[in-house]
């Protein structure tokens, strides 16, 4: 049995030990911790759209350039987008604004997209058949290279000027002024695009007019018709081709693109420089149908055209002038006009509007007896 006191004792030792454990452990404290802010949601991303399916099916093109100058951008194009095939219908823009208007008059299938020279896109514009479409591309483009509505943009560039055969034509012999072509000597041997019929020769002169004087020009056409009688040809290509021929001495209008390729193959011709006839300049521009079946592929004709790689190949083909300066060209305006003739673009505004007075009154020279 254990003695009572040694029992007091161990209670004690035990009591004492308690204690000083309580004195040893630290008093833990409670610390309030403040609670982050929320972080807000991130704002919803817009959901980008899908993008647009490739183009396909038939793109009917109806221009006036030629079939052959033409191949080298459509096979690019169609290599990018197979699943589309370009159909291309070539006329003058005459013939083309005439298949236009008549197809649409008859409710029947008409071109997706034109590629006509700028009058003839001009008078198409006033049948109203275009839509407007502006193209990402052409945001760099210069003003006076697209229309602001977007109703077309320029892809190709045209000059026009007098034509002259060397073997048919001494250079002693070469008029100076549109007066000198005048004289009757030239009669039988001067060809020369039709005048009458609204479209680039009216346009030249009608613009011609406001910068030399509208008596000038008539005076000319006038004392031409009644002194050389010149033989009026509805193409421009023409005018060329039968000078290149020595069918005449002199073409009034033609093409400078169809004058470089000429002499290039050879051909005795050159741009007869006179004072008062500048190298005419104007676009040739894209633009699509309201009535257009295929509007996704025409859209997409008209972005690839206006890129540089499209530039550069018009830029190289014999011979064809690209809307745009762009690197490795061969071809330009500026490299292919007579060094030092002015060049004088066309038709101005007021030209345009009133383009049927013009029309007229030179359809009453070339009437006159």
């Amino acid at each position: 049995m254990v003695p009572t006191k040694v029992i007091i004792g161990i209670v004690a030792i035990v009591i004492i030990a308690a204690a000083g454990l309580l004195v040893a452990t630290p008093t833990l404290t409670q610390t309030t911790v403040a609670p982050k802010p929320e972080t807000p949601p991130a704002p919803a991303q817009p959901v980008a759209a899908p993008p647009a399916p490739p183009p396909t099916g038939t793109l009917l093109v109806y221009g006036s350039i030629d079939a052959e100058d033409l191949q080298p951008l459509v096979n690019t194009f169609q290599a990018k987008f197979p699943q589309v095939k370009v159909e291309y219908v070539r006329g003058s823009p005459s013939e083309v604004f005439t298949r236009i208007t008549t197809e649409l008059q008859a409710g029947k299938k008409t071109a997706d997209l034109t590629l006509v020279s700028y009058p003839g896109t001009l008078q198409l514009i006033r049948e109203d058949i275009y839509r407007p479409y502006k193209s990402p591309v052409a945001e760099g483009y210069p003003a006076d290279l697209k229309a602001p509505d977007g109703l077309w943009t320029s892809v190709v560039l045209l000059g026009q000027g007098i034509i002259y055969n060397k073997n048919l034509v001494s250079q002693n012999e070469l008029p100076k002024t549109l007066a000198d072509l005048t004289d009757a000597k030239w009669k039988g041997k001067i060809t020369m695009h039709d005048y009458t019929q609204g479209t680039t020769a009216t346009q030249i002169f009608a613009s011609l007019a406001e910068k030399i004087g509208k008596d000038k020009v008539t005076k000319f056409l006038t004392d031409l018709e009644a002194n050389v009688k010149p033989v009026r040809d509805r193409s421009t290509s023409a005018v060329s081709d039968n000078v290149v021929r020595g069918e005449y001495a002199i073409g009034i209008v033609a093409q400078l693109h169809d004058i470089v390729k000429a002499k290039n193959a050879g051909a005795p011709v050159e741009v007869l420089q006179v004072s008062d006839f500048p190298l005419m300049l104007s676009p040739t521009p894209a633009a699509i149908l309201k009535t257009a079946e295929n509007n996704r592929a025409a859209e997409a004709f008209v972005d690839f055209l206006l890129t540089d790689e499209a530039q550069k190949i018009i830029g190289n083909i014999e011979v064809r002038f690209p809307a745009k300066n762009v690197a490795g060209a061969k071809f330009t305006i500026e490299n292919s006009a007579p060094k030092g003739m002015e060049i004088y673009r066309y038709p101005s505004p007021s030209v345009f509007q009133t383009i049927d007075q013009w029309t007229a009154d030179f359809k009453k020279i070339a009437a006159a007896k």
